[in-house]
């Protein structure tokens, strides 16, 4: 199902180079507003035959000698310690897009760094957790890449995800985002992105699908912004596979939450609604109520002004 038309993906291109004096998947996939690479592939083959459609060449988009240099530069300044971290840098291409240009070899010789030669096994990168999570307590994977190098695509190598790591490694994921910073148009299209991203162009990402990528938002803020994932499949422009008969209505859990209230003479805490096994669990209730906080549930159900 398109999503877009060529002549809108054209214009966002045309708008990107000309705010960014570049256009490279890196520097578009960054852009939050425009598409992503990978749509833009879908409409004209490849990215270079994009380019060539906005009157770009599709050869290299930097000239070598003057890369060299700002490289260079970088490193006496500090800015890069490992070449790796040439990624880190908005106005640089990437790591990817740099071993194209020179070998390991090459770069050891050219800029005066060591690189590290990986030959990294699921246990060595869990040797390699222990030992920064030992010296820092807590961890996150910005502060492994820091420490050890370990890139995110080696994660995805042997682990598929950061989430599916933590829990080889006997500890739950603990940095879902609850607290909703983006607007709906925003989290339309990340969903639409990572839908895209991993292959899921007709139906859209499912809601394992998005805790297996590490979706930044869980099920049941989705569902508290659009009321389910089926709807917010429609409105980002997907088929949705099947209807699903709800099994509580909005009006139905009102009325059991007055009762509740009338019986205990006052508002049940969510710790005492999920422990209740004759009402729904609080996910549920926020999903038709369309908010995560239970007090502004009580007020409905209370008709509290």
């Amino acid at each position: 199902m398109k999503l877009y038309s060529k002549e809108e993906i054209t214009k966002q291109m045309r708008l990107h180079y000309s705010e960014k004096k570049t256009i490279t998947m890196k520097s578009f996939n960054e852009n939050k507003n425009v598409c992503c690479s990978t749509t833009v592939k879908r409409y004209f083959g490849t990215w270079n035959n994009a380019k060539k459609e906005i009157g770009l060449s599709s050869g290299i988009e930097y000239d070598k000698l003057k890369l060299l240099a700002v490289i260079k530069e970088k490193i006496n300044s500090g800015e890069i310690k490992r070449i790796s971290d040439i990624d880190k840098i908005a106005d640089l291409p990437s790591y990817k897009y740099i071993k194209k240009l020179w070998t390991i070899e090459e770069m050891e010789k050219i800029f005066g760094i060591k690189i590290k030669k990986y030959a990294y096994t699921a246990e060595s990168i869990a040797l390699q957790y222990n030992k920064v999570k030992k010296k820092h307590n807590k961890i996150t994977f910005e502060l492994l890449k820091k420490e050890t190098g370990i890139s995110a695509g080696t994660i995805r190598k042997y682990f598929k995800s950061w989430n599916m790591f933590l829990r080889y490694m006997g500890e739950e994921p603990n940095h879902i985002i609850t607290s909703v910073t983006h607007t709906n148009e925003e989290l339309i299209e990340l969903y639409r992105r990572i839908s895209i991203k991993i292959g899921k162009e007709k139906y859209g990402a499912t809601s394992r699908d998005l805790k297996e990528y590490d979706f930044p938002y869980s099920k049941s803020v989705l569902a508290s912004r659009f009321t389910s994932l089926n709807y917010l499949r429609k409105i980002a422009g997907f088929e949705i596979k099947r209807e699903i008969t709800p099994k509580y209505s909005k009006q139905g859990i009102k009325l059991m939450l007055y009762n509740k209230y009338k019986k205990y003479g006052r508002k049940l805490t969510q710790t005492e609604i999920a422990k209740n096994d004759s009402l729904p669990n609080p996910s549920s209730i926020f999903y038709y109520f369309q908010t995560t906080k239970i007090s502004d549930v009580w007020r409905e159900v209370l008709n509290e002004k």
